[in-house]
């Protein structure tokens, strides 16, 4: 008898196994898919990280924003892009997305013991939009969400390794530091007495610093001729000079609460409740804390919070599953079509904007474009390198300084409903040319001072 249940149960880990190994291989494919067909951007942030690796891969003009650390871009991406241009740039995300599936999965069967905790922390964090949406970019995170987690998994075995990736983690994203508070506290949790855990508890922030001091402090000595120059510069942007890029630079410091249903379905409440015994809540809760003080705020900032709030849900499902089946499942699949809904966001990228840089490349009789948001349009990614380019921003501004002497405008459709802007395009020879499409995304119209091109229109 004992060996038929020992039986049942390896075929059960066995079917968990491969039911792990085709969740990762959908994702995998959702990821391509992502990555192809949205091709443009949300923000500079993705731009940034693409025309450094252009830069070191192919010889790209452009010159990095000082805030930014490069090791990530030059080292992870750019071998990538030199390769396989920037069609590849997406596959070391999506590699690491899958990577941290698996770790997401090890890290809850180690914390709660429970073999269904770990495949239901797997699917909660896997279907989640936003590293499943953002780990098909290039944005930031991915990378440090796959080092904290592997962090976490080993701190209690391999200290000093995990401070290591804690600190590289920090060259991804610096807000990442915060993680190294609920690692100490699992040091200090996984040894007793307390006093033992000092040893370990140094390890882990000796690796840290080691980490930071290699792929920060040196490579910006490297790059900006300062050690940690990017660090200082960032520090005073974000703390003591407040100044975002994003139109809107201040959100309260209750943004992301109020904001709870678009990172986190409310059916993953009762989950996290059941589980609030055993979760490790401080790597939910001291993210949440440091990146509510900033005062601009994103939701993919969290990214890297989002498999603790998965293995947490993860484990309260465990503990629902055993009083009622019905119940457990119900919760993990609304949860499941409730954050995978959370994809429609990148339906809203800057598809038109790229196919209106392609476009306007193509034509050799273009040499300067003014347009708004630069950033939309890949910056100089897709535009030929001998192609000047003027920011309009939106809606546009100053246009009587801007226009003359451009070859073309390109505008967002919406920011017509302006008829100052319509009026001063019209009063610098500007003629409507082709209005680009791509469902719920920003609409662009290419203006043009070409009367033969203003009467070859088209529309997509």
């Amino acid at each position: 008898m004992r060996k038929v249940e020992d039986r049942q149960s390896c075929l059960s880990g066995q079917t968990r196994l491969s039911v792990l190994h085709w969740l990762i291989a959908a994702v995998v494919l959702i990821q391509i898919f992502l990555a192809i067909r949205f091709y443009g951007f949300l923000s500079g942030d993705d731009v940034e990280v693409l025309s450094e690796a252009m830069r070191r891969a192919k010889g790209l003009a452009y010159q990095p924003w000082d805030v930014r650390n490069l090791f990530v871009p030059d080292f992870l991406v750019a071998p990538f892009v030199f390769v396989g241009g920037l069609l590849a740039a997406a596959i070391p995300f999506i590699a690491l997305t899958a990577l941290t599936i698996w770790l997401v999965h090890r890290l809850a069967l180690k914390w709660s013991g429970d073999e269904s905790a770990a495949p239901a922390a797997a699917f909660f964090f896997a279907l989640h939009w936003i590293p499943l949406g953002f780990g098909s970019t290039v944005y930031p995170r991915t990378l440090a969400t796959a080092c904290i987690v592997a962090a976490a998994l080993i701190v209690d075995r391999y200290p000093f390794l995990a401070g290591a990736l804690v600190g590289l983690a920090f060259a991804d994203r610096f807000s990442e530091i915060v993680f190294l508070i609920p690692l100490l506290i699992c040091v200090a949790a996984a040894f007793r007495p307390p006093i033992g855990g000092l040893k370990p508890a140094a390890a882990l922030i000796f690796g840290t610093i080691v980490s930071i001091t290699i792929v920060v402090g040196i490579y910006d000595w490297i790059t900006w001729g300062t050690p940690f120059s990017s660090v200082i510069k960032f520090a005073r942007l974000t703390l003591v000079e407040p100044d975002f890029a994003s139109r809107v630079k201040y959100q309260s410091p209750l943004w992301y609460l109020l904001n709870i249903v678009r990172w986190s379905a409310p059916t993953l409440l009762p989950l996290l409740y059941f589980a609030r015994r055993q979760a490790r809540w401080s790597f939910i809760v001291v993210p949440l804390i440091a990146l509510s003080v900033v005062k601009h705020k994103e939701l993919r900032y969290l990214q890297a919070a989002i498999p603790f709030l998965a293995i947490t849900a993860g484990i309260g499902f465990a503990i629902l599953y055993q009083r009622s089946r019905k119940w457990a499942m119900s919760l993990l699949v609304i949860s499941l079509i409730w954050d995978l809904h959370g994809l429609r966001y990148f339906a809203h990228k800057s598809m038109p904007a790229v196919d209106a840089a392609r476009v306007l490349s193509s034509d050799p009789r273009i040499k300067t474009v003014a347009a708004s948001q630069l950033w939309a349009y890949g910056g100089q990614l897709y535009f030929r390198s001998d192609i000047g380019l003027r920011e309009l921003g939106t809606p546009p501004a100053n246009l009587d300084r801007l226009l003359p002497g451009a070859d073309a405008a390109a505008v967002y459709e919406s920011d017509l409903d302006h008829p100052d802007i319509v009026a001063s395009l019209r009063a610098h020879g500007f003629a409507p040319w082709r209005t680009f499409r791509d469902g719920p995304a920003r609409a662009v119209v290419v203006f043009t001072q070409s009367a033969s091109d203003t009467s070859d229109r088209a529309h997509r």
